[in-house]
């Protein structure tokens, strides 16, 4: 296994184990009160673990670039107008909508993670709600814990 890909598994193996340990931690930091986003967070970072799980235990980099994870660059197309944009999807504390790095808790953030590639959806956001198809996926090693 190269250098690259050894330290992407070990950043995911990071987040797994992050997720695992500091769960309610993160929850109570950005969810202080029982709602139905909190649910949802919980649910959806519950799943993601459980795929990341499956993906170091049979880790390649075909696997590593299928799927949207937190450390990943993601080219999404917008159908109704064919412009395009790409995010990376980072932790909350690492947001730099500057340089399009956003959180995986935001409304584009969380509809994207997990996501494959060809995969279409619909996104609401503060502004709207717009159908996008992800283009492309490259897991970049920037999901910092």
């Amino acid at each position: 296994m190269n250098l690259s890909l050894t330290g992407s598994r070990h950043q995911l193996i990071n987040q797994l184990v992050y997720f695992d340990e500091e769960l309610h931690q993160f929850l109570e930091l950005y969810f202080p009160s029982p709602t139905k986003s909190r649910t949802y967070t919980e649910e959806r970072l519950q799943e993601y673990s459980e795929a990341l799980t499956g993906l170091i235990s049979e880790f390649s980099e075909e696997l590593l670039h299928s799927k949207v994870l937190i450390g990943s660059k993601v080219q999404i197309r917008y159908l109704e107008d064919n412009e395009s944009d790409t995010y990376s999807i980072v932790f909350p504390s690492k947001t730099d909508p500057s340089s399009n790095r956003i959180s995986f808790l935001s409304p584009i953030g969380s509809h994207l993670l997990l996501g494959t590639r060809e995969q279409t959806f619909t996104i609401q956001t503060p502004s709207g709600e717009y159908s996008v198809r992800i283009e492309d996926i490259r897991y970049m090693n920037a999901g910092d814990v």
